[in-house]
């Protein structure tokens, strides 16, 4: 498969963004990892990257962000773009929540403010609650919770209104069209060439030869992006939130391996809390880290060290998912709907492998769960606790060999004839009256 030049310039660009930037992902490198997304987006036309802002394009503080843009932020569901499609509002506290009895198909089925008051309910049986805000969406446009049809005036889909717009609505540009889907399809298969190269066992013994291979598989090596190895690379020591841990007792811990302040700790524990995982500290050293990373782990907490490149395209990946949800129901002109079918669209599509791939197969045999480790763990030491117990009680009783061999009868014992109480009372003495845990 040939590359487009707009296309190969796409990819250029992933992958040299973290080099640019000396593999720190930091708001600078998000902000142009954004603008390198959006200008492909446009075809890299200032005229349609304008248009598709509103004529004003972001500078200074101000996002990136296309939702913003076009008002968006509050209510993106009550937009022209979700005409035809389902509210699915969330509730928020204290916000109101209707019911009609009378088109609900049951009591979980819901409408917002915006929508009850969109739509006709008169002489029906109405009820009005207030969200907790711990859930719950919108279900204007949903047809499975509706025995009546509920003509929303802003969800429901106008065919005659919709077929005449798109006759007076002059059509994009086919070189926008084309650029839309190779943006969007392309960041869709960069994701998966990065994330299907990140480990998944996260709790596998950590050697230098083991991290500087891992190094060396994730290279995107492919024609797609043609990158070279690095001679010199550098690696990131990662700290991982396993919702075990306290803040105090992460920053205690990190500050006593770094030899750091306690402000260092607490700010690596807390964004470990806030995100799932931080960056303690970068070095070329790998021995460094892995020394760093074991005084860490004392405390059966997770770290793993990956290289610096890597672990910034994972960042990247992050902030490529939020992009994709800031586009989706946006509009490019009078096409309210060209985003998100497009983002239907291509993440149905065959992903083109652009890396090695090496942890692909990562949940065709099943996920890796740590849970299950320690619930076994567990299992192995109640068990022993519950057997030593039972034994101090007396309810265990130990069996112990006859010092004569079978071949000899002990002078002691006396033969009475009847083998079957014997046998009857042996099996009574070693009976164990405790149900150990499966190891």
């Amino acid at each position: 498969m040939l590359l487009t030049n707009r296309e190969r310039r796409l990819c250029q660009f992933l992958r040299e963004l973290p080099s640019k930037h000396q593999y720190r992902y930091d708001r600078t490198a998000r902000t142009a990892l954004l603008q390198g997304l959006f200008r492909s987006l446009a075809a890299e036309n200032d005229s349609f990257l304008q248009n598709i802002f509103g004529g004003k394009l972001p500078s200074g503080p101000l996002p990136w962000s296309l939702r913003e843009a076009q008002g968006l932020v509050e209510g993106a569901e009550y937009s022209e773009g979700a005409r035809g499609r389902r509210c699915g509002h969330i509730f928020k506290n204290a916000e109101a929540v209707y019911r009609c009895r009378n088109c609900e198909v049951d009591e979980t089925s819901v409408l917002c403010s915006h929508c009850f008051n969109s739509s006709e309910h008169t002489g029906h049986i109405i009820s009005i609650t207030v969200s907790q805000g711990n859930g719950g969406c919108c279900d204007c446009g949903d047809p499975e919770a509706w025995r009546a049809h509920v003509n929303c005036a802003i969800h429901a889909a106008n065919l005659t209104m919709s077929a005449e717009k798109a006759k007076a609505s002059p059509q994009l540009p086919d070189e926008l069209l084309e650029s839309i889907r190779m943006t969007i399809g392309r960041t869709f298969d960069y994701m998966c060439d990065i994330i299907s190269c990140s480990p998944e066992q996260l709790r596998l013994q950590k050697t230098e030869e083991s991290v500087r291979h891992d190094e060396r598989l994730s290279h995107l090596a492919s024609k797609w992006y043609e990158e070279a190895d690095d001679p010199d690379p550098e690696f990131a020591l990662i700290l991982w939130n396993d919702e075990k841990h306290t803040v105090d007792e992460v920053t205690e811990q990190v500050k006593r391996a770094c030899k750091e302040t306690t402000r260092f700790g607490e700010d690596r524990a807390n964004e470990t809390n806030d995100v799932g995982r931080s960056v303690v500290t970068y070095s070329k050293d790998v021995k460094k880290l892995l020394k760093t990373a074991k005084v860490i782990e004392q405390i059966k907490i997770t770290t793993t060290v990956r290289s610096s490149r890597d672990t910034f395209r994972e960042q990247m990946c992050g902030t490529m998912i939020e992009w994709l949800q800031d586009i989706d129901g946006c509009s490019v002109g009078q096409d309210h709907g060209i985003l998100r079918d497009t983002i239907c669209e291509e993440i149905l599509k065959t992903w083109r492998t652009g890396s090695a791939a090496t942890n692909s197969s990562v949940g065709k045999d099943g996920i890796d769960d740590h849970e299950v480790e320690d619930e076994e763990a567990w299992q192995r030491m109640n068990g022993a606790h519950r057997f030593r117990h039972n034994l101090m009680a007396g309810r265990v009783r130990p069996i112990v060999p006859d010092s004569d061999s079978d071949a000899n009868s002990n002078d002691n014992d006396v033969d009475d004839g009847d083998d079957e109480a014997d046998s009857q009372a042996n099996e009574d003495e070693m009976e164990i009256d405790i149900d150990l845990a499966p190891e």
